[in-house]
């Protein structure tokens, strides 16, 4: 019904503005002249020629009430439109919501830029912090090993050192003997007696605790029967696997890494019985080069070109996802202004057509007036801040106004050539709506 409402007034509004503004006599138009309130002394013009103008003479000119702002509101891209939160002749707010559109994806997308900027945010505040004590001591120390590396190198071994490494070959020697050799006898032995030992001690507990659980057949999980039972087993369980290992064959493993041993012992004794080379030299000096670089390069963080690089991260990170947001504000139709829905010419379901209008607004609370045929011999005549008497014809009162602007670029009526005035009120009459027909009387 309001949309029919609006509707109605607007033609209306238009037909009466043409009405006034042009004739037809045999096909051609003819211009017609702005009607022109005289002393009634002035002659009358020829048929179809602007009426002869006195100095003091008042013109009246027709036109119609209209909104002082009015806004056409469209989709700049093509979507699904998803929600229209009005209708025709509802009062919106500026600022509010009108229409959406489907804004799945951009979402998406604005949800994975917010985790890019949330990351290169983490990284330049962890560049921003600088190294932690303990990467400081973990430099330090790596940095004093190697400097004591290459004292060693440069001065030689010293006895204690050579007994210590000669200790050591000899040790992984007898070992990887040991262990290819197998067991003794005497180990065997020892593992089988307490392998008897251990049989004896639980064929002893067991039959403690089936005693036991004769006299109580209801259970004697926690009586010190049930826990001997339970020990005797583990230690048969240990020893047998003792037991088990020695009859076995050497493991291959075992004797690969007892092997290993040697070899690493021997090539030590060798490294502290010969003086050092060059070669030597040079790779304790490296190793320590490299540790001096490394401490450095954690004093000297954050480097300033680092923190730029990391900040220009954050930066084109966040200009991204400022360019989705802007681009997610399109799937919306916002209020500019405070007024009233004038027309929709959108629904749900449909797609939106970019820079097709899709609503119109108009601000109804401030009205003003807007001529219809004011000739262009006549518009000379018009003065911005001039004077005016508006006559309402729907409402049958006058109300004095002024001149505020008269429009630059001349509009065509029939064959006539006109010239658009606004008119600012200075009262806006109680049951003034746009879409009224008024004439207008310059002063």
């Amino acid at each position: 019904m309001r949309r029919a409402f609006w509707r109605r007034a607007l033609l209306s509004s238009v037909a009466l503005a043409l009405a006034g503004c042009s004739v037809f006599d045999g096909g051609s138009a003819q211009p017609l002249p702005t009607v022109v309130l005289g002393d009634g002394n002035a002659p009358a013009g020829a048929v179809g020629q602007p009426a002869p103008r006195a100095v003091g003479s008042r013109l009246v000119a027709s036109g119609i009430v209209a909104p002082a702002r009015r806004a056409h509101l469209a989709f700049s891209i093509s979507e699904r439109v998803t929600l229209v939160n009005v209708v025709a002749g509802d009062r919106v707010a500026a600022g509010q919501v009108l229409a959406t559109l489907d804004d799945a994806v951009i979402q998406a997308q604005i949800e994975q830029a917010q985790a890019a900027v949330a990351a290169a945010q983490a990284n330049y505040d962890l560049l921003a912090a600088g190294p932690t004590p303990a990467q400081l001591r973990q430099a330090e120390a790596a940095f004093i090993a190697a400097q004591a590396a290459y004292s060693r190198t440069v001065e030689g071994a010293r006895k204690a050192d050579i007994d210590a490494a000669r200790s050591a070959l000899n040790a992984a020697y007898a070992a990887y003997t040991q262990v290819k050799a197998g067991p003794q006898p005497e180990e065997y032995a020892a593992a089988e007696a307490a392998l008897r030992t251990a049989e004896a001690a639980l064929r002893q507990a067991q039959s403690a605790y089936d005693q036991a659980l004769s006299r109580n057949p209801a259970g004697i999980s926690g009586e010190p029967a049930a826990l001997a039972l339970e020990k005797a087993t583990n230690d048969y369980h240990a020893a047998k696997a003792v037991y088990d290992a020695l009859t076995k064959p050497p493991d291959a493993a075992r004797l690969s890494a007892a092997y290993q041993q040697v070899t690493a012992a021997k090539a030590q004794l060798d490294r502290l019985l010969n003086p050092a080379q060059a070669f030597d030299m040079e790779q304790a000096q490296a190793a320590i080069d490299s540790a001096r670089a490394q401490l450095d390069d954690l004093l000297a963080r954050p480097r300033p070109a680092e923190l730029a690089a990391a900040r220009a991260q954050v930066a084109s990170a966040q200009a991204a996802l400022h360019v989705l947001q802007a681009q997610a504000q399109k799937h919306r139709l916002i209020a500019p202004i405070d007024g009233v829905v004038f027309s929709r010419a959108i629904e749900p379901g449909e797609m939106a057509v970019p820079g097709a209008t899709a609503l119109v607004l108009a601000d109804v609370d401030h009205l003003q007036v807007e001529t219809t045929d004011l000739s262009e011999l006549d518009a000379p005549k018009v003065a911005e801040g001039q004077a005016v008497t508006v006559f309402i014809k729907a409402l049958g009162r006058e109300v004095t106004g002024r001149v505020r602007l008269i429009s630059p670029q001349a509009d065509r009526l029939g064959g006539d050539v006109v010239y658009q005035a606004i008119v600012d009120l200075d009262e806006q009459p109680a049951g003034l709506r746009a879409g009224m027909s008024v004439e207008v009387r310059f002063e």
